[in-house]
């Protein structure tokens, strides 16, 4: 291959404007060619070390493991899976549950004593029913007069 196209196709590469075909002339003009100028040496390193990568794949890809590992790899994370989240669930059912605690305002005031509360929250409830005790009588007075 001549210089000047191995200079351009560096160039489209490095801008990423090559096709697969280009790189595939690139990698095989390094892997054979014996007189590479000294600026062009690095780009040899370059393409040698994909070359290597591309090989290492395909092996790896060969030692896949077999269907039946594959079976029994996912059998056992399922298994693992399930331990966990049944640990979990026991862990957060055996919890002790915490009281509630209690809050409740009082004109603004924020209050955290139980007897204060209900003492307040029956005060709240006797006026109510003298309210409604009152309005009872009223409508009671009301229904004397209706005429019918």
């Amino acid at each position: 291959m001549e210089l000047s196209r191995v200079r351009e196709l560096l160039e489209l590469y490095f801008e990423a404007q090559t096709t697969i075909e280009q790189e595939r002339e690139l990698s095989q003009y390094f892997a054979s060619a014996e007189d590479i100028p000294a600026d062009l040496l690095p780009y040899k390193a370059i393409f040698a070390a994909f070359d290597h990568s591309k090989q290492v794949k395909s092996s790896q890809l060969l030692k896949s493991p077999k269907p039946r590992l594959r079976v029994l790899y996912s059998g056992l994370s399922a298994v693992a899976v399930a331990a966990a989240l049944l640990l979990g669930l026991f862990i957060w059912v055996e919890q002790p549950k915490a009281e509630p605690s209690l809050i409740c305002y009082i004109d603004g005031v924020q209050v955290e004593d139980r007897e204060v509360a209900m003492a307040e929250a029956e005060q709240i409830f006797s006026a109510m029913a003298q309210d409604i005790d009152l309005a009872m009588a009223t409508i009671e007075k009301i229904q004397v007069f209706d005429i019918k």
